[in-house]
């Protein structure tokens, strides 16, 4: 076993990691008590229940958390060579408090926005600066140094908790429809209180090198190098991603990546994750919509387990193709039992649809970056496929409402407004194609 440093060290790391999975779902649950009209019972009090999000609103505010995980991603790299990579995992911890209570705080909807983007900064660092810390702790420890695919795999558990605390927080605060009056404000706030915590932690990590050891054990000054500890520079040799790109042996392996992070976020999880609760409402009466979201995040999160303990027997090629085959089948049969207002078919299509996910399309893209790339171009190329996953991100965010309504037509067509609609679908069929896709780049470029 390794050393109780070592695992600190790699919790502190993973907190950050489990902001990024709070945040994408953190608004899913309460959507129906984010979405409320003022009533003049409201008053005038800065914490009101109600700040009269429309759908328009509410999908602008969802989306700002993938605006500001593109900036945070896209600085990424500068960070890392001021403030190291631990000093950035740091910063992830005070941006994340700033903006959750900004979010929890908010008097206004556009307060809510711009907590929202801030909590995206954190967002953004994390998920490039994260996974290639814990690939170095692995590295450089010599227990884990046979482990380093179930180490870097600890990243996309900690996003799936994220995702099932949000939901389960949802459902406890705001009550099983999610309307509870100004309860997603305590939700908002869970994510504050997951910043104390790590920023406590952080004053002990900042003390210490890049790759924690134990300090009872002799130190192996030949391990793999380390990454600069806070507040120093950067290596000289820490490549640009410009320099990446225009290195012959660097930019195929650097796009591929890139590549397979943006297809990742073009399959619909997110699509799911965001408005699980509004697509599932169509065939699911009442609570059910909302109980069968926080099923969904508790499933993603079970079935990551087998993914970290099969990742370095399989291969992260094998994990891959199953997943994203496994995930256009169930697409096509969520496209189908929603058309046909199937509920079980529905219900059944859309956990596994995330169960496929968990399995490898949600662990392994972040494992690739240190498999595939040395380690100067490590958080360039991590900076350029998060940028790419970002702004795909915020395209999903943004256009899956109005692209499943542009697909599909209203159930009355005297009454388009009512919200019920035929064909609503046919929009998972887009994503179908999406992971036919995958499958054929990870065939031709992924060989491990």
């Amino acid at each position: 076993m390794f050393s109780s440093h070592v695992f600190k060290a790699i919790a502190w790391a993973c907190i950050s990691s489990w902001y990024y999975g709070y945040h994408l779902a953190e608004l899913n649950y309460p959507a129906n008590g984010l979405t409320c009209h003022p009533s003049p019972n409201d008053g005038t009090a800065p914490l009101r229940p109600c700040l009269g999000l429309d759908a328009i609103k509410y999908s602008a505010v969802t989306a700002l958390l993938t605006a500001g995980g593109l900036v945070g991603s896209a600085l990424s790299d500068s960070v890392v060579r001021s403030q190291g990579v631990p000093g950035g995992i740091a910063w992830t911890g005070w941006l994340n408090l700033v903006g959750a209570l900004m979010m929890a705080l908010a008097p206004h909807w556009g307060v809510l926005a711009l907590g929202r983007f801030i909590a995206g900064l954190s967002c953004g660092l994390a998920i490039c600066l994260v996974p290639p810390y814990l690939a170095t702790v692995a590295r450089t420890t010599p227990e884990l140094a046979s482990r380093s695919g179930q180490i870097g795999s600890l990243n996309q558990l900690a996003i799936v908790i994220g995702i099932c605390s949000s939901q389960v927080m949802g459902m406890l605060l705001t009550g099983p429809t999610g309307d509870k009056p100004g309860g997603w404000r305590y939700v908002l706030v869970v994510s504050a209180l997951a910043s104390i915590v790590q920023i406590g932690m952080g004053e002990h990590h900042m003390t210490q090198n890049y790759v924690p050891h134990d300090p009872d054990e002799p130190r192996d000054e030949a391990a793999a190098p380390l990454l600069p500890a806070p507040g120093t520079a950067a290596p000289n040799d820490q490549l640009s991603i410009r320099a990446v790109l225009s290195n012959p042996s660097l930019r195929g392996p650097a796009l591929l990546i890139t590549t397979i992070m943006v297809l990742q976020q073009l399959s619909g999880v997110n699509a799911v994750l965001f408005y699980s609760t509004p697509v599932l409402s169509s065939v699911l009466q009442g609570a059910g919509a909302g109980a069968l979201s926080v099923g969904i995040t508790v499933v993603n999160a079970l079935m990551t387990l087998p993914a970290i303990a099969l990742v370095d027997k399989l291969g992260r090629r094998t994990l891959l193709l199953a997943s994203a085959t496994s995930m256009a089948f169930m697409s096509i049969m969520l496209a189908v039992g929603l058309d046909q207002n199937r509920e079980y078919l529905s219900s059944f299509a859309i956990v596994a649809f995330i169960a496929a996910f968990a399995i490898g399309l949600g662990p392994v893209p972040f494992l690739l970056v240190s498999d595939m790339m040395p380690a100067p171009a490590i958080p360039a190329v991590s900076s350029l496929a998060l940028s790419g996953s970002w702004i795909t991100n915020f395209i999903v965010a943004m256009g899956f409402i109005p692209l499943r309504d542009a697909l599909s037509e209203p159930a009355d067509p005297n009454d388009p407004g009512n919200g019920a609609r035929l064909g609503e679908g046919r929009v998972f069929y887009v994503f179908t194609f999406m992971l036919v896709l995958m499958v054929s780049v990870v065939l031709r470029g992924v060989h491990t």
